[in-house]
This record gives C-alpha cells, structure tokens and sequence, in this order.
C-alpha cells in the first residue's frame, strides 16, 4: 500500500514538472496567437501547416525508431549506444533528404498537388533534423528521470517559436515567418537539452563503440522492422485530413482547418504529453516489476483522461464561433466552427493516445503496428470517399471515424496490457532488455 502510494505521488509530481514548462510554452503560444492571427493571412498558416504535418511524418522515421528502445536496456551503456545511434540516422536521413530535394524539387512540387508547396520545403531536412533529435533527446532524459531538464527545453521552445513568428511577420520580405518560427523554437529547445546533457554524455562516452552499436542494433531490430511502419502509418494517418483538406478545398479552408486543430491542441498537449511520457516510464519499471498491476494502471490513467476529455469537448461544442471570434477576430469565425465536431476527434485523441506507449513494449510492437496500419487505411478511405462532399460532411465523417477507431484503440490497448499479466506474470525479467525470445515470436 505505502509502495502503491509512493509510486502514485512520485507520478503525479512528474507530470506536474513536465507541465510546468509544457504550460509556460503553450501559454506564452497562446497569449502570441491573436497577435499571429492580425499579422498572418489563414492561407499563411495553410503554408505552416502543411509544413508541420510533413515534418510530422518525416521526423518519426529519421530515426528508424530506434530513439523508442532508448528507454528499454537495463544498462545506461546499452541506452548510450542507441542513442549514438539514432542520431547517426537522423543526420543521414536529413542529409539524403536534402539532396533529393535539391535534384528534384520540380518534381516534388507537381507530386505535392497543392498551391500552398513552394520554396520553403529546402527547410525540411532541417526542421526534421532539430524535430528528430529533440525526440531523441527527451527519452535520454526520461530514461534518467531529468523531467526539469525537459519542462525547461519546453519553455523555450515556446518562447523562441512565439516571439521569432512575431518578429517575423512585420519584417518586410521576409517570407514563410510562421515556418522559420517554428524551426527557431526547436532548434533552442533541443540546444537546451544537448547542453543540461553534455556531462552524462561525456561520462558515458568510453561506453560508445560501434561494436555494442550493431549489437543494439540487432537486439531492437523489431522498431524498424514493425514499429517504424506502424509510427509512419499512425502519424501519416494523424495528417491525411490535412493532406485531403490541401488537395481539394481551398488554401483558405486549410490555414482554418489547420489553426482550428493547432488551438484544440494546445490545452489537451499540456496534459497528454506529460502523462504520455511519465506513463511510459511508469509502465517500463511496472512491466518488469509488477506485470500484474499494469492493466489497472492502465485504467486508472484513462479515467483520469476521460474526466478531463468530456468537459473540453462540451465547451467548444456549445461556443466554438464565439471563442474563435472573440479570441482571434472575425475572420476566424469559420474556424470556431470546425472546433466544435472537431473537438470530439482531439477529445477521444487525448483519451487513448498517451496508453499508447504500452504497445512501445518489446513484446506489444507488432500488435500496436497492426492498429496503426488500419487506421491509415481506413482513414484514407473514408476521406477519400467523402473528398467530394462540402467541408462540413467531410469533417463529420473524420470525427466519426476517430471515434470508431480509437474505440478499438482502446481495446487493443487494455487487452495488450492484460496479456502480459497473464502469461508472463512470473516472468519478471521482462522483455525490456535484450530479448532473445521475443524476435522469434
């Protein structure tokens, strides 16, 4: 009972850490948007989120996911070598994308099939690059509990993408404000956790060789074999809408659309990604531990979301125009409507997603691959079906697929969580090391 108590406490002040600095950026984000709604046109942050969601999606596969397995070695040396690792891939993947880009940027503009493509994708491979090691970064320090170290390089993040947008935007000539803003945030978000880093890297660095590289290579192969795919399906399926939205409605309705999903966002970031990463650290000492206790855990954290959830969705669903209108001004009335059926979709989002990292278990990949994969194909479909259709009926048929979708989400989750009680609940040794069992299954 003291354990469970502890372990509880020891939860929630992790996640009021991260959220200090989660808030302190989202907030100085929000406080700066009525001012980059007056400054940027909706067709300038169509541009910004066209950018974002392929930075989205290129970011999780710069890696190979091998950045995921960094919290799972016993060793720190073992967590050292994958990060060598993933930050190896990253610079070459960026590298490679540059290249493609430069011989053939004609060729991607006409695949991209949207007004809003233009000069501004040469700044790809750097955001990706910034947005891949950040990644990398935040699960070295979760993996030693650095959660300050995190809460702060957050902070920044937001400052620096806020103030550098506003800047921007009353620079004559200077053009794509929004995306060099983003890139700046990053980038001092991710110098801030290289540098409260550098002395456990230093330490740890006779501990790198590329020997026990290649060794960690191979004993995490099932993150690029399975869970890359599943992470690329999962995070191209989370951008499909705006993909669609780019391709057959108007830039206008884009910039809406995607302003209306970046100010859901917001409130909901603040909480889901400090669970999400608190969690996934929780559930790793629990997995091998005190498997039996996982599945109510599990619970517990979707009660807690769900309580969080429902209110949100009921506010934007009652008085989105008028939030929008007031907040942002009068040409964004159009995006307070989309907040209302879209709220539901980031509602249920926030409900299931930060469970997700259950399935970041060795033993769990395939089975969280296998869901991401559906969902993309589904959701590609129902959209596509409904591309014709007025933004409205397209939008509705969205949210009813994430509630339908995530709803299974949710099961496989609880169901995965509980298979490991069943049948591995004396195995404490877990899978989170070097598994030789689990490659063969």
């Amino acid at each position: 009972m003291r354990e469970r108590i502890r372990l509880k406490g020891e939860f929630i002040k992790n996640v009021f850490t991260l959220m200090t600095g989660t808030i302190a950026a989202q907030l100085f984000l929000v406080a700066v948007s009525p001012i980059l709604t007056r400054i940027y046109t909706p067709a300038d942050f169509g541009v910004l989120a066209l950018f974002t969601a392929l930075n989205s999606v290129l970011s999780i596969v710069a890696a190979g996911r091998y950045e995921t397995a960094i919290m799972l070695p016993k060793e720190d040396a073992d967590a050292l070598n994958i990060v060598a690792l993933a930050a190896a891939l990253t610079l070459s993947f960026s590298m490679v994308m540059e290249g493609i880009i430069y011989v053939f940027f004609d060729e991607l503009i006409k695949l991209a099939n949207t007004p809003l493509a233009d000069r501004w994708i040469y700044l790809l491979p750097l955001s990706v690059t910034f947005s891949a090691g950040t990644q990398i970064m935040i699960l070295w320090n979760n993996r030693r509990k650095k959660f300050k170290q995190l809460a702060t390089s957050r902070a920044l993040y937001g400052l620096g993408s806020g103030t550098s947008q506003c800047s921007l935007g009353y620079v004559p000539g200077v053009s794509f404000g929004l995306i060099i803003g983003n890139i700046v945030g990053s980038f001092l978000g991710l110098v801030t956790l290289i540098k409260a880093n550098l002395g456990s890297f230093k330490a740890g660095w006779p501990s790198i060789s590329w020997v026990r590289i290649k060794e960690n290579a191979k004993a995490y192969r099932r993150f690029p074999l399975f869970s890359l795919w599943g992470a690329l399906f999962d995070t191209s399926a989370s951008q499909v809408p705006l993909f669609m939205i780019a391709s057959f409605f108007s830039v206008t309705v884009t910039g809406y659309f995607g302003f209306t999903i970046k100010v859901l966002s917001l409130p909901l970031f603040l909480i889901s990604s400090a669970v999400s990463e608190v969690f996934f650290q929780k559930i790793t000492q629990l997995d091998t531990t005190n498997p039996a206790e996982l599945r109510r855990y599990v619970l517990r954290i979707f009660t807690l979301l769900t309580c969080i959830a429902v209110p949100f969705c009921l506010l934007f669903i009652s008085f989105g125009i008028e939030i929008f209108s007031f907040v942002f001004g009068k040409n964004w009335a159009q995006a307070g409507q989309f907040a209302g059926p879209l709220s539901i979709a980031a509602g249920v989002r926030f409900m299931v997603s930060p469970l997700s990292v259950v399935l970041n278990l060795n033993h769990n990949v395939k089975k969280g691959a296998s869901w991401q994969v559906t969902y993309f194909c589904t959701l590609t479909t129902v959209l596509l079906t409904f591309s014709d259709q007025p933004i409205d009926v397209f939008l509705h048929a969205f949210v009813a697929h994430e509630v339908v979708l995530f709803s299974i989400y949710f099961i496989v989750i609880v169901r995965a969580s509980k298979h490991r009680k069943a049948i591995d609940a004396d195995d404490t040794s877990g899978t989170l090391a070097v598994d030789t069992n689990a490659h063969t299954k």
